[in-house]
């Protein structure tokens, strides 16, 4: 099967897709105090990318879900 797509072949944003700086990295550590995840147990570790623009659109809260 040639077709199929495997975690290779993905590739990955290097740049925000809403303002279009350049994403940074952060460690997570998801210790006993973090908020429980499904996916991740405590103890894991997360490497993830975000946004460190202030002003990016996509890091302004939703004017819909506040209370």
């Amino acid at each position: 099967m040639t077709d199929q797509v495997t975690g290779n072949d993905q590739e990955w944003p290097t740049h925000c897709p809403a303002c279009g700086t350049e994403l940074a990295q952060a460690t997570i550590d998801m210790d006993a105090t973090n908020r429980d995840r499904a996916e991740l147990q405590p103890g894991e570790m997360v490497v993830t990318d975000y946004c460190p623009n202030p002003d990016c659109p996509a890091n302004k809260p939703d004017p819909s879900t506040s209370p």
